[in-house]
């Protein structure tokens, strides 16, 4: 019986080509954009990541991503401090703003709404649901985006 350990990197030559076959990536996927599907969008925060200026910079590359998007039916749902990004003082309203314009319909939670005091009545795109109703319509979309 053989007591030598094996290292992990010794292999035959045969075995090395069968292993970078299983190991490739294809990292240049072909994108391919159903534009009449409805694309579903939780925004839970007004940051992307971490609550700084290089989170509210990843947010606004991603909300300027969704506008130049060809996809023709966005729906977003705000909850939490995600519902800031409605705020006139918030740095990225504009950009927000600009996602409004593209969406079909915004949907923010009316407790954090209520809690960040925020009036959200001059846009008929936007419109505010409890967040036990936004959470029953969570839970049976299949394709869900959640940008934490």
């Amino acid at each position: 019986m053989n007591s030598k350990t094996k290292n992990n990197l010794d292999y035959s030559e045969a075995q090395l080509f069968q292993y970078s076959d299983n190991t490739v990536i294809d990292v240049e996927t072909e994108k391919e954009e159903d534009n009449s599907s409805s694309k579903y969008i939780l925004i839970k925060h007004d940051y992307y990541s971490s609550d700084s200026d290089h989170g509210r910079e990843m947010m606004s590359a991603f909300i300027s991503c969704l506008c130049e998007s060809q996809f023709d039916r966005i729906v977003i749902y705000l909850v939490d401090r995600g519902t800031a990004l409605l705020n006139m003082d918030n740095p990225l309203f504009t950009d927000m703003k600009r996602l409004v314009n593209k969406a079909e319909i915004v949907i923010a939670d009316e407790e954090s709404a209520s809690q960040y005091d925020l009036n959200l009545s001059d846009n008929p795109k936007i419109i505010t649901r409890s967040f036990r109703s936004i959470a029953e319509d969570l839970i049976y979309l299949s394709d869900l985006f959640v940008l934490e």
